[in-house]
């Protein structure tokens, strides 16, 4: 059986030489050149079987410590269309306004006309309001005039004050000694209600024997 040679590769060398009879080279005995092909092959395969389970060590490292993260999906409408409907809404404005006080920028009071009123004005903030004295079995109203002078002559609901068809009215509740009106510019009061009457802005009302003025503001 022919040796190959390590350095030349010269392969007709005969077994028992211990040289090489091109080179010179020393020879190992066991080594054929089939030998030296199948170690070569051996070799790289061995190689790239190393390098595969570092390749699959270093990528199984990057799993462990850096995870992949699932996107989220979220189902966010655009912000076109709350915008817009947002912006609509804040420009919508009553068209029927319950309160003229606030819609107006102005404020409705009335003004007691005597000296040492218990209260010297009474501020209507909403869109009516009721005149006469707390009663145990009705309830306080927006306007009570008890401890004023004359009050005797109030009834517990006497009047109603209250905003339609954009203007300020006073009606008779069925008191007892009724409502009288003093328009603006008047020397005299009028005869006693006996139906709703449009207020303005300095007329003066005789509730009973107590007077008040009807101011706008």
């Amino acid at each position: 059986m022919a040796i190959t040679c390590n350095l030349c590769f010269y392969d007709r060398n005969a077994d028992k030489n211990q040289f090489c009879e091109i080179c010179g080279s020393e020879i190992r005995a066991s080594t054929t050149l089939f030998e030296t092909q199948e170690k070569g092959i051996q070799d790289r395969e061995a190689k790239t079987f190393i390098q595969s389970d570092e390749q699959q060590l270093n990528l199984n490292h990057n799993i462990n410590n850096y995870p992949l993260k699932t996107p989220v999906s979220t189902n966010i409408s655009t912000s076109k269309n709350q915008i817009i409907e947002d912006s609509q809404k804040a420009n919508i404005s009553p068209k029927n306004p319950t309160n003229p006080t606030f819609i107006n920028s102005t404020v409705v009071k009335l003004i007691s006309k005597q000296v040492g009123a218990p209260i010297t004005e009474f501020i209507i903030d909403s869109n009516n309001a009721i005149i006469g004295k707390f009663d145990p079995n009705l309830g306080p109203v927006e306007i009570d005039l008890d401890g004023f002078y004359g009050d005797e002559t109030v009834s517990s609901t006497h009047a109603e004050i209250y905003f339609e068809n954009n203007q300020w009215q006073i009606k008779d509740m069925g008191s007892t000694n009724g409502i009288y009106i003093k328009p603006t510019g008047k020397a005299r009061f009028g005869y006693r209600m006996n139906k709703p009457e449009i207020l303005n802005s300095g007329d003066e009302i005789a509730i009973g024997k107590i007077r008040l003025l009807f101011i706008i503001t």
